[in-house]
């Protein structure tokens, strides 16, 4: 508006200079009317062109409100574009917890959705402690009986020098039992591994003119002197 008012007093000065002319080398001034009559003139046409002007300010007014308008609407969608990017980049960090949903079938019966095998524990039956094997005495083979302690001990020898590699591994030991109210000197050579074994070293024996009993390997051990 005030560049357009400059405009108009610049153009009413112009006219007031032009109105001065040389007629025949005289200098010769405008009529008061006639210059009267332009500045009307002029004015009218401002007043023409005064709604037109005024509406191009109006719009200059209305599209700077406007771009003022979109840059604000700028600076908030920014933030709000950040905040939904966090959002979803915790929704991707941070699992949700699922908690088992229940349906409901047409027979009106729930059906849990999550597996009742991978809900309850496992309960397995109660194993019954199997009671404690006593581990059983080692095979053993009776060569011989006597009614004194010493008497087995000079037996086995005898029978060591009878047959030296028939018990060659061997372990001999004297076992005291009472037998018919009689206390009795029994000679066991042994371990055996199994009644097959100790079996079939007896039964060698008696090929060789021996005797054995197939029995309990216990006894004391005791020195030859």
């Amino acid at each position: 508006m005030e560049t357009s008012q400059k405009i108009l007093v610049v153009a009413i000065a112009g006219l007031s200079l032009g109105a001065c002319s040389s007629v025949d080398e005289k200098n010769t001034f405008m009529a008061y009317n006639d210059l009267q009559d332009k500045v009307i003139a002029h004015d009218e046409q401002w007043q023409a062109i005064q709604p037109k002007l005024d509406r191009i300010d109006a719009l200059e007014a209305e599209l700077a409100a406007l771009k003022q308008g979109n840059a604000g609407d700028m600076e908030e969608v920014k933030p709000k574009e950040n905040l939904v990017s966090d959002q979803s980049m915790a929704a991707v960090n941070v699992a949700p917890a699922v908690t088992p949903t229940s349906e409901t079938d047409d027979t009106g019966m729930t059906t849990s959705v999550a597996m009742e095998s991978s809900a309850a524990p496992v309960v397995s039956a109660p194993v019954a402690s199997a009671p404690v094997a006593t581990s059983k005495s080692e095979y053993g083979v009776q060569v011989a009986a006597y009614l004194k302690k010493e008497d087995a001990i000079t037996g086995w020898q005898a029978m060591q020098k009878k047959s030296p590699t028939s018990f060659q591994g061997l372990t001999p030991l004297i076992n005291e039992k009472e037998v018919n109210g009689r206390m009795m000197y029994q000679v066991k050579v042994g371990p055996f591994n199994s009644k097959s074994f100790s079996s079939d070293f007896c039964m060698m024996l008696k090929e060789k003119g021996g005797d054995c009993l197939l029995t309990q390997y216990n006894g004391q051990t005791f020195s030859v002197n």
